[in-house]
């Protein structure tokens, strides 16, 4: 997934300096747009993590309580961002399960396990910005990282709950391409990666209110000129 990393920064950052009352759903649906652009992969989501923290920091420049503030509340969106896109992928694996002509159980486990680390990437990415980061900026990140590991996640809480269900699928895709002997396509990785992006879209529409519907990485029409 190759992303356009200065312009997501850019829009970032101008979410975090908006209202703070907005900042974490602005910086969501922005989050959200981006992953949905291509293929749902994990180095697609390592770049979209990367960009969105920094351009969270580049919007924080002044000490105070209320930048502190708003950058808790821009990790909290692509936190929660993260959490529709472990959910995009759950269902995607889902679909795929049933799908044993096109696809290896080998090859959903594997995604399985990346869906499963998803959550200590997104700490991982956290831990890596505030080590990078000086002064408050760092400060905010280390604590974000530290109360985030103490206390779970948005998206840690969505890969926990789709481990059971995703088990179950991958036993009856195996036991399917056992009676079968299915034959999977070469680039069933890309396959799967475009499908939860696809999943991933349907679930960023609902989660916009319907009279606040983004048009373009989630700015309001109402803010476009």
């Amino acid at each position: 997934m190759d992303q356009d990393t200065t312009k997501l920064e850019g829009e970032v950052k101008a979410a975090v300096e908006s209202d703070p009352a907005s900042i974490a759903e602005r910086v969501r649906g922005i989050t959200l747009s981006a992953l949905s652009e291509g293929r749902l992969d994990g180095e697609g989501i390592r770049q979209v993590m990367g960009a969105v923290l920094k351009g969270a920091q580049q919007g924080v420049a002044r000490p105070g309580e209320q930048s502190r503030a708003a950058l808790e509340e821009a990790v909290r969106g692509l936190d929660e961002a993260l959490a529709a896109a472990a959910q995009a992928t759950q269902l995607a694996i889902q679909e795929a399960a049933g799908r044993t002509s096109e696809f290896s159980r080998e090859g959903l486990k594997t995604r399985a396990d990346e869906l499963a680390g998803l959550e200590s990437r997104f700490l991982d990415t956290l831990t890596e910005a505030a080590r990078s980061a000086t002064g408050h900026v760092q400060e905010t990140l280390r604590d974000l990282a530290a109360h985030s590991r103490a206390s779970g996640t948005a998206v840690g809480g969505r890969v926990q709950s789709a481990a059971s269900q995703l088990a179950r699928a991958l036993a009856d895709a195996a036991q399917d391409q056992f009676e079968a002997g299915a034959r999977t396509v070469r680039n069933e990785a890309g396959l799967l990666a475009g499908l939860a992006a696809g999943m991933l879209r349907g679930i960023a529409d609902s989660l916009q209110p319907a009279s606040g519907r983004r048009d373009e990485r989630g700015t309001p029409p109402s803010d476009r000129s």
